[in-house]
């Protein structure tokens, strides 16, 4: 949505599902079109330097014109910082030494009332300079000023006590000999902060300006819409607490603190020069909320102005899962008496926590309730009884320290790993506490809240993972999160109410700027991304913000790609044996790793023209875009090559070797790419991607990186002749077998599944060869060529005339000779099927007996009471459909139902069905995850209906069983058998989502052909 006037959106999450569209047709800003954006406050500003009665012109380069920024001095710390940053931020835009200024002043020195020499020269500057009000609303004078004069008061009147919300409006004459002025007025502290950052970014500074190295936008002239005194209204969030967590921050992030921050007495670099950079980026990203580096920190004690800086810029500050009552884990290695254990350390545990209230009492604290055992591990003595007697205590002292209600003090329980099964057993704990559930570390929700969990007072929050330590694997490279995925899940998680806190796991942050940039985006305004087209949306205008409106598209583009390709295994994951991609069947492992060059060469050129990606923006497009692609392309080059030189050396190529030593050189160019990282802009990013990723054989990480064991070719000569043959979908090979056959080829063999033939030499030298068909209608390119050391690989391309071709089935021979006199000819079969399906049928089609099938691609939807939702890009190969996130249980057969037409050549005795899943948890257990499906039945008619739960229910704290092979490779893959034989010809599939926390990708019928692989064959055509 981004601008608009709205008020409460949180108070609409319980609304009837409507689309986007409709609310905000109903809605404008300033006389403009409010759905243009999603980025709030966008078209408020113009850059033009043409004048205009419509527009405040705040700032005019070449006259020397800036604007000046007044603030009550009396408003709060945190709005007289930030006002500063308001004022830099309009020097970065405008350039050179015009900067703007901050006035701190009162009403009564701007309305005529007691004045001071410094505030009567203020007020002066101000009849030729344009004017920013900024502050708070109940804490600036000069608001409440200009509301009694009615200009204000009922802008003001509308966001008073609201929670982090802000407005914008231009008043006219808002004191004596001022005409008119901006005014950001804020609700609350960070509601003034974000109204002050909110301009900031319209203007051209990006929240990512130092960490990501995004240049300001350079403005000449800049005005605010006039709006004729009408104001825009943002806020409030639609989730309350949206934070970070800087977790698993070793070696990059803490090697690079090391090198540009003084060690605290206690050896951390993590002291307030660090983290008011962290502070100011979640403020500029409208978030609120921090979990800080832990794994050798202690937050309140490595800097003490660490707890006090937090609470002037407004951030709320927390501790992880296993941290209670704002005391770090590695304070009880130092500090705690004793063991800790509840039962056997009581006295010393409970001494331990009450520090930790007693010293944040003053600040904004968000304390976790609640107890693991030591180190981030499961108790081995807490049951849900001593756990109920803690939590008690812990809120009884939280109400004595801090000498507030329980109520108003903000406070969280974490559902993590074995936590939920305390809970499930049933525990009596204040409403007051936020539940914060957790997802299962690899992006798939656990547990949205279910029957009267939808009513506490505390409400409830989600601990969702970017980075992670543990099982199956470590990921905390690069970013390998898929926007598509954390927008399924985390608006399933809003619309199931999970609207409290979202806090995320974002690891050393570098690497993972665009997921972090996404999900605060998508808590500020949860409603703005309601349609699944939204977070494409998103990206286009984010990478436009960053990299320039020319590179907006081909950028966003490019990371989408780049979300998919990641989406099908993880950097870290690649080195489980067998290798996740076939090499055979499919050419799977081949065209994974295509779309990754493919990548990577769409990358550099978007990097490479100065057109579109001009040079102030190299830095941020390197870190953002290229740096994850060529990496990426990188890893997957190296796992990819070396399982094809095992292929290739089963099959005595000559060219194995050259797949060894590309390997090889990828291993050098991973390293290469890390040290162009260490060395830019002069090492101001020096230890970031110092993460080992390349070599893992259990959970942990290797202590270095390693490439895996490539296969090489010997010295020995291969018998039986020099020329080897070899083609698509077979491991057979001449001169092993004389005669090759190739899959059967008809006019709906999809495109990209081409046939082939490899024509390659077994051993060094030079050969010639020749192709001859012996139907006129099947050709081949590079028919006749001569294989030599340089090219000892060549590939035909099989094609048919479709109009010469034999109705029916049949079949050419190809016959390949060579100038080996040690070799004979060799035969490949190419079977044929020339069958037309019917005029009247439209539906997919099969080929090679099989019928594969994009969700996304059905034919209808019958709409009882709610529609299925397409996600775009979503997933490993396409796209995913779901329900919509409130709909009710449905019942098999019966409403909405996906149609998929469909028809096969083939006569199937054993026909399957399947059904690929995002690895989507079965999040409410008490309806868990299931789908149903039918082969022409009927809709609405449960006869025939096969049920299928796809994901067993687990004892809460677990994984359900599977779960670690379903995360790896990105997907639930379930195969159901069907009853009785399939003749050919025309049919039906339909399916039934029954329940809004799945969603499919994919469905493949087997019809006598299907093939092993991770990603499933090409989808079929479509006629």
């Amino acid at each position: 949505m981004g601008q608009q006037r709205r008020f409460n959106r949180r108070e609409g999450a319980a609304s009837a599902w409507r689309p986007l569209w409709l609310s905000s047709c109903l809605l404008l800003l300033l006389n403009l079109v409010s759905a243009s954006s999603i980025i709030p406050g966008s078209d408020l500003f113009s850059f033009s330097t043409s004048s205009s009665d419509d527009f405040y012109q705040l700032a005019d380069a070449v006259a020397g014109i800036a604007p000046q920024i007044y603030v009550d001095s009396n408003d709060l710390p945190g709005v007289l910082r930030v006002a500063g940053d308001l004022a830099t931020d309009f020097g970065r835009v405008l350039g050179g030494t015009l900067n703007a200024t901050v006035v701190k002043t009162d009403w009564g020195s701007l309305s005529g009332g007691k004045s001071t020499k410094s505030a009567a020269t203020a007020g002066r500057a101000a009849e030729s300079r344009p004017v920013i009000v900024l502050g708070t609303v109940g804490v600036s004078k000069i608001l409440d000023g200009i509301a009694a004069s009615g200009l204000l008061s009922s802008t003001l009147s509308s966001i008073k006590g609201k929670w982090e919300t802000y407005v914008y409006q231009v008043v006219e004459n808002p004191w004596p000999g001022q005409d008119k002025a901006l005014v950001i007025a804020g609700s609350d502290l960070r509601g003034t902060v974000f109204g002050a950052y909110g301009v900031s970014e319209q203007i051209g500074v990006s929240p990512w300006y130092w960490w990501a190295d995004v240049p300001s936008a350079q403005r000449t002239n800049i005005a605010v819409h006039r709006g004729g005194n009408s104001s825009s209204v943002f806020g409030p969030p639609s989730v309350k607490f949206r934070g970070i967590f800087f977790n698993d921050e070793a070696p990059a992030l803490t090697g690079w603190g090391h090198a540009n921050f003084k060690n605290s007495q206690y050896g951390s670099p993590f002291i307030t020069d660090f983290y008011k950079h962290a502070f100011e980026l979640i403020l500029r990203l409208r978030g609120n909320y921090l979990w800080p580096a832990m794994w050798s920190s202690m937050f309140y004690l490595d800097d003490a102005q660490n707890g006090p800086t937090a609470d002037l810029y407004g951030i709320f500050m927390g501790t992880s899962h296993h941290e209670p009552m704002a005391r770090a884990d590695k304070e009880q290695d130092r500090f705690l008496k004793g063991s800790w254990d509840w039962r056997s350390n009581k006295a010393g545990v409970q001494a331990f926590m009450r520090e930790g209230a007693t010293r944040s009492r003053n600040w904004s604290t968000m304390y976790t309730l609640g107890m693991r055992g030591s180190g981030d591990a499961a108790s081995a003595t807490l049951t849900s009884a001593s756990l109920e007697e803690v939590i008690h205590w812990q809120q009884a002292t939280l109400v004595t320290e801090l000498g507030r209600p329980l109520s108003e003090i903000p406070q969280q329980w974490v559902m993590y790993k074995e936590v939920p099964g305390y809970w499930q057993n049933g525990m009596n704990v204040s409403d007051d506490v936020t539940l914060l559930w957790s997802d299962d570390n690899r992006g798939n929700i656990r547990r949205v809240p279910i029957a009267n969990e939808t009513a506490r007072r505390g409400g409830s929050g989600m601990y969702y993972h970017f980075d992670y330590v543990g099982d199956p694997r470590n990921y905390k490279w690069i970013n390998t999160i898929q926007l598509q995925k954390t927008w399924e899940q985390m608006t399933l998680a809003y619309h199931r109410g999970v609207q409290n806190i979202w806090l995320v796991n974002v690891g050393d942050l570098k690497g993972l700027e665009l997921p972090t940039a996404h999900i605060m985006a998508l808590a500020w305004d949860v409603p703005s991304f309601d349609d699944a087209t939204n977070t494409g949306q998103w990206l286009t205008e984010w990478c436009g913000r960053q990299f320039g409106p020319t590179a907006a598209e081909n950028a966003s583009a490019i990371m989408t790609t780049y979300g998919m390709l990641v989406a099908r295994r993880k950097y870290e994951d690649l080195s489980m044996t067998p290798f996740a991609f076939d090499t055979t069947n499919y050419d799977e492992a081949r065209r994974n790793y295509a779309e990754w060059e493919q990548l990577a060469v769409q990358a550099q050129t978007l990097y490479d023209d100065d057109s579109r990606v001009p040079a102030a923006a190299k830095n941020a497009f390197f870190e953002l875009v290229l740096h994850p692609v060529l990496a990426g392309k990188t890893v997957f080059e190296i796992y990819t090559k070396a399982a094809l030189a095992t292929k290739y050396a089963s099959e005595h190529r000559a060219s194995t070797n050259n797949l060894a030593r590309d390997v090889q050189t990828a291993f050098s160019t991973d390293q290469a790419l890390k040290k162009r990282y260490h060395t830019l802009l002069g090492g101001k990013w020096n230890h970031f991607m110092d993460q080992t990723h390349l070599g893992y054989n259990n959970w942990q990480e290797p202590g270095s990186d390693s490439i895996p064991k490539v296969t090489t070719l010997g010295s020995g000569a291969a018998t039986g002749g020099i020329l080897g043959v070899a083609v698509q979908g077979s491991t057979g090979v001449y001169p092993t077998a004389a005669s090759l056959t190739l899959g059967t080829v008809t006019p709906y063999t999809p495109v990209d599944g081409q046939r082939w033939i490899d024509l390659f030499l077994r051993n060094n030298g030079t050969v010639a060869y020749r192709i001859v068909s012996n139907a006129s209608y099947v050709t081949v390119s590079n028919a006749q060529q001569t294989l030599t050391s340089t090219s000892p690989d060549l590939r035909a391309l099989i094609s048919v005339d479709w109009t010469a071709a034999p109705s029916g089935r049949s079949a050419a021979s190809l016959t390949i000779s060579s100038d080996d006199a040690g070799s004979s000819a060799a035969t490949v079969l190419v079977p044929l099927d020339k069958t037309p399906v019917p005029a009247d049928f439209h539906g997919h089609v099969e080929a090679d007996g099989v019928v594969s099938i994009e969700a996304a691609h059905h034919d209808a939807v019958s709409a009882a009471n709610s529609s299925y939702i397409s996600i775009p890009n979503y997933g490993r190969t396409h796209s995913g459909v779901r329900l919509p996130p409130l709909t009710p249980s449905q019942e098999p057969g019966k409403g909405p139902v996906l149609v998929y037409p469909f028809y096969t050549f083939s006569t199937a005795s054993a026909p399957s069905l399947t059904v690929y899943l995002s690895p989507s948890e079965n999040s409410n257990p008490t309806h868990p995850n299931r789908y149903a499906f039918s082969i022409d039945g009927a809709d609405g008619n449960a006869a025939g209906v096969t049920v299928v739960q796809p994901v067993p229910l687990a004892n809460a704290g677990n994984e359900p069983s599977g779960w670690s092979s379903a995360v790896v490779a990105g997907a639930y893959v379930k195969t159901s058998k069907l009853s009785g034989s399939l003749a050919p010809g025309k049919h039906v599939l339909r399916v039934w989502l029954l329940e809004p926390t799945m969603v499919v990708t994919k469905l493949v019928l087997d019809v006598g052909g299907l093939k092993a692989s991770t990603l499933g064959p090409l989808e079929s055509v479509q006629v």
